[in-house]
């Protein structure tokens, strides 16, 4: 034998040892009952029936032919997806389905036949007797989303915001989730954002919410809103704290038709906050307040494929007396919710999703039939006034979809009939008809002439969908949407895409809040606690570079005005000295003079211009980029200016050579590094900043504070610069400091 094994060759060989693979399996009699209807002998042969008898012969054959030739060509471990790959399995096989296993034992022996088997004593974990009470005894410090365990598998999870939320992938996915959220569509569970119900009178509902939101948008009871067809978004305050005493932004829906009630979404750091002040202005009314936490469910998808991976998903309902499922089919072929009303509302009854699992999503196609474009057009042009009318606000409804839902065993059970494997189910009476609300999120974004809002990509890429589904079935949808191509996304990358967009990112990017300091201490003590780890003589020594918040971002430390010790109120942390201000026309009149905001109705002598803060993002004129916690410098002299922007004003037609543009580059870095900052000129900080994907250089969202903006406007005008708002930042562990282009941010 071992004559002719050595007799083989190569090729030989390698048929030898996947000649197990090559097998194909075989079936009894009984598998497939339409197998004893075909003539044995003789008669008449129909290809469909045919077919439907051999149909588990076919699929066997196909699943060999497959096998068999990727068998020869790569190992156990390579035929799983990436998301499903694990590192531990290149030396514990266990580590692998247990469909490869025994392939990965052969593969191991004839690459190591003569090695020891070493055994790892592993102690057992023991199975708690009853699973669901050791589930609850986990969450009694943070609790777990309907889609916890589909996450925890797959996903990085970290305790915040009261949650055990998924934070990033497994996998390298910085890239990955960029190309997703430009070219497909992202899925992010946001079911963590609180919803809290409003019922009363309409007029007692307005008055109240009229004095925590924002004076300067439009207000809850706006006929933009008050039909419940459209989502409103804004800024919630303090009671009567308008527009210091920022809590949070919040987005709200009136309930179509009776008008009586309104369901506010929260974001889970200032929850506690914001259910403080709201209980307090609604105190004296008929007001009822409801936690719907634990009873609505909330996806959003972002993505220029989103429309079409919802399409795939979802199957309204055949009833003609449901306005918003006539909508959606109407819609079929709308390309991105871009084309919509920001904020649109549908409210749909749709099919369990997993009659249909797994879905997929069709190619996409540009052309349209002329009919349907104009019946989109029409549809757009005039939205129905009762397309968002479901039953999801119902509580009786919601509890009885919960108790009468179908458990996956059920469902099984049913496919197990089906003659051919695969096959689809048809909808019962007794399966679930769900409701949920569709939203097209998104807003108009314009540029003023002091004040930026449009992204920094095209408005395809950050709009989307946001997906209101009563609690129960979250996963069902979940699953749904990963298998049909929606790639997943923790709160780290909804943070990414937030500042690939250029768009500021609660609480991280709000100085001025409560949540926005605890969210600072987190991430300061996270940075010291990796900085102190690191010997002395490996580490950067900050005192000796003059940084003295190094973790941070001390925007305390711009005001020169000293605060007496405050109590806290309403069991509430102390409330930090400065204050961020938000709205279009609040943060123009500010930076224009006191006259345009005493036109406004606003007493601001007790204001100091160094404690309030706006919104920014910078763009580098240069090399490098920025980092978290940067400082924000100004530019007062003239040759500073002139250094760093000599190869800005001196770009012409003429050089289009790559080598004289980079020669010029660096002759105006060496220049630039020449440049010092004095500590005077603070104006402000960064805190998210890196390289964008977008842009292709350098870029970074902070706040900087009134007095340093006007200083910066007072600069320009003086010294009648071509290029505004010039500053320079440094990061915190670099002494060289770069000129960036500030945007004011409302």
């Amino acid at each position: 034998m071992a004559l002719e094994a050595n007799n083989l060759s190569g090729k030989q060989k390698r048929r030898e040892r996947n000649k197990s693979v090559r097998e194909i399996g075989k079936h009894n009699k009984l598998d497939n009952k339409l197998a004893n209807d075909i003539p044995k002998v003789s008669g008449p042969i129909e290809a469909n029936r045919y077919a439907l008898a051999r149909i588990m012969e076919i699929n066997d054959m196909q699943h060999a032919i497959k096998k068999a030739s990727y068998a020869l060509n790569e190992l156990a471990f390579q035929s799983l997806p990436r998301g499903l790959r694990r590192r531990a399995a290149s030396h514990n096989i266990n580590r692998l389905p247990a469909r490869l296993r025994a392939k990965a034992a052969k593969e191991a022996y004839s690459s190591a036949p003569n090695a020891k088997l070493i055994r790892k004593k592993v102690k057992k974990i023991k199975t708690p007797r009853n699973t669901v009470q050791e589930f609850l005894r986990r969450q009694k410090s943070k609790k777990w989303l309907e889609t916890h365990m589909w996450h925890a598998k797959r996903m990085k999870m970290k305790d915040i915001w009261g949650y055990r939320i998924a934070s990033r992938p497994n996998t390298k996915s910085v890239r990955i989730t960029y190309r997703s959220f430009t070219r497909l569509s992202v899925a992010h569970d946001a079911s963590y954002m609180a919803c809290i119900e409003l019922k009363g009178e309409q007029s007692d509902i307005v008055a109240a919410l009229d004095t925590l939101t924002d004076k300067g948008a439009p207000s809850v009871g706006s006929q933009r809103f008050i039909k419940g067809n459209r989502l409103g978004t804004t800024n919630l305050y303090e009671h009567k704290g308008y527009p210091t005493k920022l809590i949070c932004p919040i987005s709200f829906l009136w309930k179509p038709k009776t008008n009586d009630t309104i369901w506010l979404w929260i974001h889970p750091s200032a929850i506690n906050e914001a259910l403080t002040f709201i209980r307090l202005a609604i105190k004296e009314t008929r007001i009822e307040l409801n936690d719907l936490r634990n009873e609505i469910l909330k996806f959003e998808l972002t993505g220029p494929r989103s429309t079409a991976l919802l399409q795939a998903i979802l199957d309204p309902v055949p009833d003609t007396t449901l306005q918003g499922n006539a909508v959606w089919k109407d819609l079929s072929q709308l390309r991105s919710s871009c084309s919509l009303s920001p904020g649109s509302v549908l409210g749909l009854l749709v099919q369990d999703p997993r009659l249909k699992f797994p879905q997929k999503v069709p190619p996409r196609t540009n052309d349209i039939a002329p009919q349907e474009q104009r019946k989109m057009q029409d549809i757009l042009t005039h939205w129905p006034a009762d397309a968002a009318e479901t039953t999801i606000w119902d509580k009786d409804v919601r509890a009885s979809l919960f108790d009468k839902r179908i458990s996956e065993y059920g469902l099984n059970l049913r496919r197990e009939q089906n003659m051919v494997p695969g096959t689809k189910l048809e909808p019962t009476a007794e399966d679930s008809q769900i409701p949920l609300l569709l939203i097209q999120r998104g807003g108009p974004c314009f540029n003023t002439s002091d004040i930026a809002q449009k992204p920094l990509s095209s408005h395809e890429l950050i709009e989307g969908w946001t997906v209101v589904i009563p609690r129960g079935f979250g996963l069902a949808f979940w699953k749904s949407l990963t298998f049909a191509g929606g790639r997943v996304a923790g709160y780290d990358d909804v943070r990414a895409m937030h500042f690939e967009s250029g768009v500021p990112c609660f609480p991280h990017d709000y100085p001025g809040t409560r949540a926005f300091e605890v969210q600072r201490e987190l991430t300061k003590k996270a940075a010291e606690q990796v900085w102190s780890k690191r010997p002395p003589g490996k580490r950067v020594n900050f005192s000796k570079r003059g940084i003295a918040h190094p973790f941070e971002a001390a925007f305390e430390t711009l005001s020169t005005v000293e605060h007496m010790q405050v109590e806290p109120e309403h069991n509430l942390a102390v409330r930090p000295h400065y204050s961020l201000i938000c709205g279009q026309r609040l943060v123009s009149s500010f930076l224009a003079s006191d006259v345009c905001l005493a036109a406004l109705g606003m007493d601001v002598h007790h204001l100091s211009l160094d404690e309030m803060l706006v919104k920014i993002r910078l763009k580098y004129v240069d090399r490098g980029k920025p980092a978290a916690h940067a400082m924000i410098y100004a530019m007062p002299h003239e040759q500073d200016y002139d250094k760093c922007t000599l190869h800005i004003r001196h770009q012409s037609p003429v050089v289009k050579s790559k080598r004289k543009l980079k020669e010029l580059v660096e002759v105006n870095a060496n220049a630039v590094q020449q440049i010092t900052c004095d500590t005077l000129q603070h104006i402000g900080y960064i805190t998210n900043g890196d390289f964008s994907l977008t842009l292709g250089f350098g870029f970074g969202i902070g706040a900087c504070t009134v007095a340093g903006l006007k200083k910066l406007k007072d600069i320009d005008e003086a010294q009648k610069r071509s290029i505004k708002l010039l500053v320079l930042v440094r990061n915190p562990t670099s002494l060289e400091v770069r000129p960036a282009q500030l945007e004011v941010l409302c």
